[in-house]
């Protein structure tokens, strides 16, 4: 296995969207000098409506609270959906957007795997530190707008 040398990459805290009662933190990461891949961000906002819903039939209580990755990587671009369920987990569904078929929202090619990179990793640092400040130390009552005014600042 070939290691590639590790460079930071560009993370960036895009928007606060509400989709359906859900607040959604919406990041980018990019491997190039700035994100460009805004065409493919506006369809996968437009499919939030379905995978939120899909998520609200989950077994496990939701709180309606999620942060979306969109990561431009080298082989395309990959979108990462986290919602907190419970009350200190994460769900998350991959998705993959391949740079030649841009109009195209796969499942992620791993299957059911819900793989993380190295900088993907950074953003759930993130958000479980403020999860953690903000709600669980607050568990009898939680700051959620805390928690979602709370983003990575570049």
């Amino acid at each position: 296995m070939q290691f590639e040398t590790y460079k930071p990459r560009k993370i960036e805290f895009l928007q606060l969207s509400e989709v359906d009662n859900w607040k959604i933190k919406i990041y980018s990461i990019t491997n190039k000098e700035k994100f460009t891949s805004f065409n493919i961000l506006q369809k996968v906002v437009a499919k939030l409506p379905i995978w939120l819903n899909r998520a609200a039939e989950s077994h496990i209580p939701s709180h309606k609270i999620a942060f979306l990755i969109v990561h431009e990587a080298r082989e395309g671009v990959w979108v990462l959906l986290n919602w907190w369920t419970g009350g200190e987990m994460i769900e998350t569904k991959v998705y993959f957007v391949d740079y030649e078929t841009p109009n195209i929202i796969r499942k992620s090619p791993y299957g059911t795997n819900s793989l993380l990179c190295v900088w993907e990793l950074e953003v759930f640092l993130h958000e479980r530190k403020t999860w953690i400040k903000e709600v669980l130390l607050n568990a009898d009552n939680p700051r959620f707008n805390n928690y979602l005014e709370d983003v990575i600042k570049n």
